[in-house]
């Protein structure tokens, strides 16, 4: 169950509902139990390998793709993933003692349970059904192999799990058969000892648990302050189990119940009075309380009335007596300074290991706690961090309230959830979004995925050097291209009529995306030509006006360069000579050369596994200064960004369309204020799903993907740490849907938090990510387990290590006597 980064109305909603699910079973004991499974990483690696169809053949000297999944399955291991499962066992066949007698005189005929208590039992069980498994718990019967597993887990608290339980599955067990879950687990205990040994006799595994049970609460307010008080404890590396055996009562159960109390408060009170000794303020406080409770479940609704007694364990278990010990007490630390909850460590602890397992009674009836429904619904064991899918790469893990690997497979969206394949980055320089793309971009690329990366500052261009995409990768760089490789007219790509259905509804939208083609290319050549003249001339009405005619006489198609325009320019009048020798002059530029001519052989499009396309060397303009005041480099590389993004995703619309496609842009922000650019990423968005492609588009400032109003088409958002500015945090917030003004600013800005006293590197990057099906965790990117690749990543500056034959020789200081040399 989803509890992080929901608005708290939705919480609430939530929390009511399973209170109101919990009040329905007055009258009965519930036994609520939390236990971990141990995260079935085999399954995922079949998973993975089934849907990696053509992953990236191996290259001399290399890891395979085998060697990368073994690593991936061994980086679990020892992380040690495990999974959560909540059970609810509710005690209702109490036999009477008419079953009792009806039961022996069938058996002397030869006949079983009589058919009368068998249906009544199955109309209990049937509202069982009807009441939990609606919205709020959302239970449902467990099967018998899930109860083998509780079993198991009951009886070896805290141990290793078998690799597998009974090889039969057909659910049927015999009395006798239990013994099979019980017998191999031997207990030691002492009459006072702190903690209980399990040993088991077949593996000769031991393992010390202490159970820690729930005392006084100090109250709670969830979920506007605290966490779920039975979730709390997942904030803990090291897996832990819950057992709680509560009665529910009924209004009319409850108030008997205070009413009793009550009346012992005021007995009490009346024997100080007699003795001529002045009651304890305590006693008046307690009987107020009475009241005022009173008051509220007469009333109030049912709901306010019905109260749950009961008693909450926690089994803490360890490797050694010291460590169970150690641990219990970080666990009672933790309890008391951010719950305010008093963790008590009873005596008897083979009798409360003992009550963990499902039917056995209750250890003692010390530490009894009462409390109103809503906070016993507000518990929540069952909550957990969940998000991305179960079918993608492994990229790190859940850094919330529990610890779960989280999987991402970009083209879940298109072809699970037929949804778009854009996906977001944000974050403040350093905040690891650059990394993130590049280990995107190098995971799909192994599964056989054609990837095209846009890094202009060019550290991305690493990833091609790994002795296993190097045979597979190309890097291009824009400063140093032929002429005519960023013509805009080439960029659009002319829709082909395969690619859509037969008939004339086919041949009416196959029309229509050609017209849209040429539309897109006019938009595009005429924003190019505004970003190579002047800005002075760029924003005069008269050069639109020259402009627009010019694109509307020239054919919009792929073969039509911007020679073409300059000789319709030069033909229209003196002011329209004036613009063509403008941009003639532009021409003379080296860099300018890219945007003039046809496209040589071959620029557009190949057959890499990986292109990385840079623009080394390129100084990137501060788009907070007026283009006036930009050199002549910083003016050439506005519209080297406009169409190298074009360039990166024109490769991806060549071949097949149903072939997963990936591609990174990075700095986004430079599209934004510009007609083209919004419809760049309108259009790669809508086409995403179509042609089966994955985009990744970062930026630093996520107004600026608002500003280009694709958020609706956005599927999934990473949000690196944001602390300089409120406001951008609340923008960042809208993207990940999240509510704003509501503390969830101060989460992004502790997101990768330096420890100040440290002179270190952070060894990670944390993120906020919201998938396609608007789960929202924060998480922690851990690629370690491939090798070198964080080293080929590495953006971060370093200083060289020094050469001693390169060394300064120090400078003698110059005699009084003779004059320096300058």
């Amino acid at each position: 169950m989803r509890w992080a980064f929901r608005p708290d109305s939705e919480r609430e909603n939530l929390i009511i509902a399973i209170a109101e699910q919990y009040a329905g079973l007055a009258g009965f004991r519930l036994h609520l139990r939390r236990t971990t499974r141990p995260f079935p990483i085999d399954e995922w690696a079949r998973t993975i390998a089934a849907n990696t169809p053509n992953p990236l053949p191996p290259a001399p000297g290399a890891p395979t793709w085998a060697d990368h999944l073994i690593s991936a399955q061994r980086h679990l291991l020892a992380a040690n993933a495990s999974e959560g499962q909540t059970y609810l066992g509710i005690t209702f066949a109490r036999r009477t003692f008419r079953d009792v007698l009806a039961e022996r005189f069938n058996h002397l005929r030869g006949k079983g349970t009589s058919e009368k208590e068998r249906a009544r039992n199955a109309r209990l069980v049937e509202q069982f059904d009807e009441i939990l498994g609606s919205f709020g718990v959302r239970a449902r019967r467990a099967t018998p192999h899930e109860l083998e597993w509780l079993i198991y887990r009951s009886v070896a608290l805290g141990m290793s799990p078998p690799t597998h339980l009974s090889p039969v599955s057909d659910g049927h067990w015999e009395s006798g058969d239990l013994l099979a879950l019980t017998e191999h687990i031997e207990r030691y205990r002492t009459p006072y000892g702190s903690t209980v040994k399990l040993v088991n006799r077949l593996t000769g595994e031991e393992r010390h648990v202490c159970v820690l049970t729930v005392g006084r609460m100090e109250p709670l307010e969830i979920p506007e302050v605290h966490e779920p008080w039975l979730h709390f404890h997942e904030r803990l590396p090291w897996p832990m189990e819950l057992s709680s055996r509560v009665d529910v009562l009924g209004p009319g159960d409850a108030f008997r119940n205070l009413e009793h109390r009550l009346r012992m408060i005021r007995s009490q009170q009346r024997d100080y009075q007699e003795h001529g000794i002045d009651a304890p303020p305590e006693l008046e406080r307690l009987a107020q309380r009475a009241l005022r409770v009173g008051d509220e479940m007469t009333t109030g609704l049912p709901l306010d009335a019905s109260r749950i007694h009961g008693w909450h364990r926690l089994a803490v278990s360890g490797r050694t007596r010291e460590e169970c010990l150690e641990r219990a007490r970080r666990v009672i630390k933790m309890y008391s300074r951010d719950m305010r909850i008093s963790l008590q460590h009873p005596k008897n602890q083979d009798l409360l290991v003992r009550e963990f397992i499902p039917g056995e009674p209750v250890a003692n009836t010390g530490y009894l706690r009462r409390m109103p429904v809503r906070l016993f619904a507000a518990a929540l064991p069952q909550a957990a961090s969940i998000v991305g899918d179960r079918r993608g790469d492994l990229i790190g893990r859940t850094a919330g309230t529990s610890r779960r690997p989280v999987f991402l497979d970009l083209h879940f969206p298109t072809e699970v959830r037929e949804r778009s394949g854009l996906a977001v980055f944000v974050a403040e320089p350093g905040g690891g979004k650059s990394t993130l793309i590049g280990a995107l971009g190098y995971l799909a690329a192994r599964r056989g995925v054609q990837v095209t990366l846009l890094d202009p500052s060019g550290p991305l261009a690493r990833l091609c050097q790994m002795p296993e995409l190097r045979p597979y990768s190309r890097v291009l760089n824009l400063t140093g291209s032929e002429h005519g490789t960023l013509a805009p007219y080439a960029l659009i790509p002319t829709p082909q009529r395969s690619h859509f259905p037969e008939g004339r509804t086919g041949d009416r939208e196959y029309e229509i995306a050609l017209s849209n083609a040429r539309a897109e290319r006019r938009m595009l050549v005429q924003d190019i030509c505004s970003m190579l003249v002047p800005p002075q001339v760029a924003r005069e009405a008269r050069t639109a006006t020259l402009l627009r005619h010019a694109v509307r006489q020239v054919p919009a198609e792929e073969t039509s360069t911007l020679d073409d325009l300059i000789q319709t320019l030069s033909s229209i009048d003196d002011d329209g000579r004036e613009l063509a020798n403008l941009l003639l002059d532009t021409a003379e530029m080296p860099l300018a050369l890219l945007f003039f001519g046809q496209p040589p052989e071959g620029a557009l499009g190949d057959d890499a596994a990986l292109t990385v396309i840079t623009m080394a060397g390129l100084r990137l303009p501060d788009l907070r200064i007026e283009r006036e005041y930009w050199s002549a480099e910083e003016q050439l590389a506005l519209p080297m960004l406009h169409t190298a993004h074009r360039l990166a995703v024109r490769r991806c619309y060549g071949g097949d369309m149903r072939r997963r496609k990936l591609v990174g842009l990075d700095e986004a922000h430079f599209m934004e204020g510009w007609r083209s650019g919004r419809s760049f990423l309108v259009r790669l968005a809508r086409d995403s799903r179509k042609w089966n492609l994955a985009a990744l588009v970062a930026s630093q400032n996520p107004r600026d993907i608002l500003g280009l109003d694709v958020q609706n088409l956005v599927s999934t958002v990473f949000v690196g740490r944001i602390a300089e500015d409120h406001e951008i945090a609340a923008d960042a917030l809208r993207m990940l849907r999240v509510p704003r003004g509501v503390g969830y600013e101060q989460t992004l800005a502790t997101l990768s938090a330096v420890d100040p006293s440290s002179q270190n590197r952070l060894p990670y990057r944390e993120f906020v990510m919201r998938d396609v099906d608007g789960r929202v965790q924060r998480i922690r990117v851990d690629i370690s387990y491939v090798p070198g690749l964080l080293e080929h990543l590495d953006t971060t500056p370093t200083p060289q290590p020094r050469n001693d034959s390169n060394a300064i020789a120090p400078i003698a200081a110059p005699s009084p006597s003779a004059p320096a040399e300058v």
